[in-house]
This record gives structure tokens, C-alpha cells and sequence, in this order.
């Protein structure tokens, strides 16, 4: 199991990894439902980034991502591109996706807010012939494209974990994500789920992070406040500052399972490591750790198959990326091979001195993108491959529509 992790899960934010333009798909105006835009258009696209929230690290990179993958040619020459704001109203993102409409876009690439609130707009969208791609979080519209993870997934792997590195007992702290996702909906569910086969691990509290940082530690204080004797904690993200609290304040770090940010990373490796990679070792603990991706490249790939599918080209019309997962094991194992400033050639965790934010996140690049860490980080074009197909790529998945369970409130 830990030669798949670091095979598949690890290398799909280091060296193999996740998805591309591939399968099939009708490429229909979206008239009776069906697929959105295409029909083999030239010229230039005007393609929209359509953003819902942009309240922490992963959000600000993905769109960095996408603005540097449209600032790279060709696309510098053969697209317009802008990116439009709503906040975190679904009814401004409503909104907002009716002025893109209005304004002729070819594309719309959006993170949602909602599964089904944006449905009737993207409906209207696609009866115009305009393509449009949700990353991330999911959308049920059958007209448009989905680029995602297993959000479920990612929630049994990091609560397994957390279950097992605390041998069935304890309280934990639960860190959730942005209400009313897919995201935040389908990892809630699959704590719950994993814990009714752990009946000796109680939730202590539950508080919004907001997968940011400093809203991650803000929920965890105060569930400690009234629960200081929890024992681990389930983060969609926050273990970095979670944990540097707790050193600041002269605690033991928990167990923590949770996001794929780089200081996080940097706190799981060992002293060792560290002092061999340039990295002060007082930033490296050895910490007891789960981490999993909600690949922060899926805007950029969701960007890529928009002009794919306006110049004519069959996409999948649902894309599933590997998961990126390892613990401190994993770590463990890749040592200084973990350590570098370049994804393409294996690199998992960024040294400080290149990466000064620890909240960023690590899953920036797949064989099927093409995009570096300076792109991630300032949103400037920073090709360091060229994108490849899904079919090249293990753990890439494609279908034609989302598949529907219990496990998944937006679908899979």
C-alpha cells in the first residue's frame, strides 16, 4: 500500500500523476442537456476564471495557475482572459456567471459554491455554446465539465489514518471546510463514516476553518478551550498553524491529519533531512502526520481542456484525479528526494527559502499540466513540461457523466 502511495498519490504532485484531454464526450451547443460549447471554433476565446471564493491560499493559487497557463503560448496569442470575483454569495455568483454570459465568453471555469444553485445559469450558458468547466468542487448541471478528487476518499484516508495512529481512542478536533460544498460535504461524511468503526474515538468539537490557515487555528482554539485534552485533530487544513500554536504555546504537537500545505510538510520531516536540504531544523519535528491534496492545478487542467474542447476536440465530460496522499512514513522513505524547488523532477516539499508562505500547498503539478512554482506562486508563466493524456498518466480516470451515491452529495 505505501509503494501506491508514493507511486501514484505522491508522484501526482511530483512525477506522475492525474488527468488530461481524454476519453469522449458529445461537444453539442448543450440544447437538449448535453455537453457544453465546442463545434471546432477558431480565432480568439474569451474565456472567464469564475471565482466564488478567494479567502485563503488554495484559491489564490489555483487562479495563479490558470492566469500563468493563459500567459504561456499559444494561449498568450489565442485567448482573452479574465477573472472575475463574486465572494462567497451564490446569489452574486449567479450573478457574476449572467454577466460573463452577457459579455460573449466562449468559456466560463468556475469554482462553485454550490452543487445545484448554479445549474439553471450554467443551462443558459450551454444553450449558447458556451463551455463551462467546474474544478474542485463539483456542479450536477449535465451540460457542464467537472475536474475533481474523491472528496470522499480524501476524507477516509486522512481519518483512517488518524484513527489508527491513535489506536481507536481519544477525542479528536474537527476542522471543517466551506459549507455547503461538495468538498466540505463529501470529507465531513466520510469522518463520520470511518469513526462508526472506531466507537472508542469521540468528536470534541467541530468549528469552520475555511481551509485557511489562520481560520484553522482560530476553530481549533477555541473546540480547545472547552476540550484541552483532545488528542488529534482532522483538519481540511490548518494543521500548519495548528501545530505551530501549540509549539508557541509550550504544548505537545497532535497527531494531525489534513491538507497538503507545505509547511505542514516541512513539519513531518526529520531533523535529519532538514539538515542536509538547507532547512532550519527547529521547522522540522518529525511530526506524526496524514496529508492529503485537493490538487490545487485542476483550474489550470480545467483551463486546458476549454480550448481543447472550443477547437474541437472531445473531452471527457468528468475527470478524476489520483488522490495525492503520504503521511510522515511516506516522507520518511523519499527522504532528500521529498525536497526540492521543482515538481516535475520530484519535489514535494519547497524549501523556505524558496516557499516563504507555509500555508501554500504542494499539489501544484502533474505530468497533465505544465505549470512550476513560480507560477503558483505570482501567477507568471512558468512552463516546466508539457501537459500529457490522461491515458499516459496512472490513476487518471474518466467518464461521461457523474455517478450518484450516498458518499457523494454532488456526485462522482
Amino acid at each position: 500500500m505505501i509503494g501506491r502511495k508514493i507511486g501514484v498519490a505522491v508522484a501526482s504532485v511530483a512525477a506522475a500523476a492525474v488527468l488530461a484531454a481524454c476519453g469522449s464526450s458529445g461537444n453539442g451547443s448543450g440544447n437538449n442537456g448535453g455537453t457544453s460549447g465546442g463545434g471546432g471554433k477558431s480565432g480568439t476565446f474569451k474565456i472567464a476564471l469564475s471565482l466564488g471564493f478567494t479567502g485563503n491560499d488554495w484559491q489564490q493559487e489555483a487562479a495563479n495557475l490558470v492566469k500563468a497557463e493563459a500567459a504561456t503560448p499559444p494561449y498568450n496569442t489565442k485567448v482573452e482572459f479574465r477573472v472575475d470575483i463574486a465572494g462567497e454569495d451564490i446569489t452574486k455568483q449567479i450573478q457574476t456567471m449572467n454577466n460573463e454570459i452577457a459579455a460573449g465568453m466562449n468559456a466560463i471555469i468556475v469554482y462553485p459554491l454550490s452543487p445545484t444553485a448554479l445549474n439553471a445559469t450554467i443551462q443558459k450558458a450551454c444553450n449558447q455554446g458556451i463551455v463551462v468547466y467546474s474544478y474542485d468542487s463539483l456542479v450536477t448541471a449535465p451540460c457542464a465539465y467537472n475536474v475533481h478528487i474523491d472528496q470522499y476518499e480524501w476524507g477516509v484516508y486522512n481519518a483512517t489514518w488518524l484513527a489508527k495512529t491513535l489506536n481507536g481512542k481519544g477525542s479528536i478536533a474537527n476542522i471543517s471546510g466551506v459549507p455547503g460544498t461538495t468538498v466540505d460535504t463529501d470529507r465531513q461524511k466520510a469522518l463520520k463514516d470511518v469513526l462508526k468503526n472506531y466507537p472508542g474515538i469521540s468528536i470534541a468539537g467541530s468549528a469552520n476553518g475555511a481551509w485557511a490557515q489562520a481560520q484553522g487555528k482560530t476553530a481549533f482554539t477555541s473546540i480547545a478551550a472547552g476540550h484541552p485534552n483532545v488528542n488529534g485533530v482532522y483538519a481540511e487544513a490548518g494543521c500548519y498553524a495548528i501545530t505551530q500554536y501549540l509549539l508557541s504555546s509550550g504544548k505537545q504537537p497532535l497527531p494531525c491529519a489534513g491538507e497538503f500545505a507545505n509547511g505542514h510538510h516541512i513539519y513531518m520531516l526529520s531533523p535529519d533531512v532538514c539538515s542536509k536540504m538547507d532547512i532550519p531544523t527547529n521547522q522540522c519535528i518529525h511530526l506524526q502526520s496524514s496529508s492529503a491534496g485537493s490538487p490545487v492545478y485542476s483550474g489550470e487542467l480545467a483551463f486546458i481542456n476549454s480550448v481543447k474542447i472550443l477547437e474541437g476536440q472531445k473531452v471527457a465530460h468528468d475527470i478524476i484525479l489520483p488522490l495525492p496522499q503520504m503521511n510522515t512514513s511516506d516522507l520518511d522513505k523519499l527522504g532528500e528526494k521529498a525536497v526540492g524547488t521543482n515538481p516535475a523532477k520530484g519535489a514535494v516539499v519547497f524549501p523556505p527559502s524558496k516557499v516563504t508562505n507555509p500555508g501554500l500547498f504542494s499539489d501544484i503539478w502533474t505530468p497533465l499540466v505544465e505549470q512550476g512554482i513560480d507560477a503558483a506562486l505570482a501567477g507568471k508563466s512558468d512552463k516546466i513540461s508539457d501537459a500529457k493524456s490522461c491515458s499516459e498518466v496512472e490513476g487518471c480516470k474518466t467518464q461521461d457523466k457523474l455517478i450518484f451515491d450516498d458518499n457523494h452529495s454532488g456526485g462522482n
